[in-house]
């Protein structure tokens, strides 16, 4: 318990570091900014990483957001959302617990801090992109397969405050004043869905979200 809370400060830690030298930069470049606003849509395929393991398959969901893109004009800029997202993961027959198919979903509000670096290429601006998030879980629910979905009844075990790494990459198309985003980025948390020591439970079992989302995003560039 003791080791597991360590590595949790650790990891707080490593996040705080991450934001502190974006800001750094974002200050740094301030004099060649250009500031862009827009929304987004994201196809997410969410599943779990859990120990020990069970057999299950990715959920695949939509998720809105907004966004704002802080840009230096040669090769840096810093992108703040606010998403709401549907993730969740789809637990298959086990034929030994004899337990059907069931889907788990969770509905959360996301506010990832992400970096890019990028090049021009006339009015191509492809890109790799990495950042932190924190999150916090709004609700989920429970559906075994043919029957309604109830909701999931929160205890003292559950955790709701989320937190975690992400990274992928993108392409942005400028037209005029606006830009066209598509990216692929990956997420990971941190954080456990439940506490993984609770006592008479038979043992620690951790499961933590996991999203490979595909997105779409349009923005518009708010100076000349």
């Amino acid at each position: 318990m003791q080791k597991a809370k360590h590595n949790s400060k650790r990891l707080i830690l490593l996040l705080w570091r991450i934001s502190r030298f974006c800001l750094i930069m974002l200050l740094s470049t301030g004099v060649y900014a250009q500031h862009y606003v827009g929304v987004k849509g994201s196809q997410g395929f969410n599943s779990v990483s859990a120990l020990p393991d069970f057999d299950k398959r990715a959920l695949q969901t939509f998720s809105p957001g907004i966004l704002y893109r802080y840009e230096h004009k040669k090769y840096f800029a810093m992108q703040v959302e606010t998403n709401y997202i549907n993730k969740g993961y789809i637990k298959e027959i086990d034929t030994i617990s004899m337990t059907p198919e069931t889907t788990y979903r969770i509905t959360a509000f996301e506010l990832p801090l992400m970096t890019q670096g990028f090049i021009r290429l006339g009015m191509f601006r492809p890109y790799v992109t990495g950042g932190v998030y924190i999150g916090y879980i709004l609700d989920r629910s429970v559906q075994v397969t043919g029957e309604e979905s109830q909701k999931y009844v929160f205890d003292e075990y559950d955790k709701r405050f989320e937190y975690g790494i992400t990274g992928g990459g993108g392409l942005g198309i400028e037209i005029y004043r606006f830009e066209i985003q598509a990216e692929c980025r990956y997420h990971y948390n941190f954080s456990f869905l439940r506490n993984p020591s609770i006592p008479n439970s038979g043992g620690n079992r951790y499961i933590n979200s996991t999203q490979l989302m595909f997105s779409v995003s349009l923005l518009y560039r708010l100076s000349k």
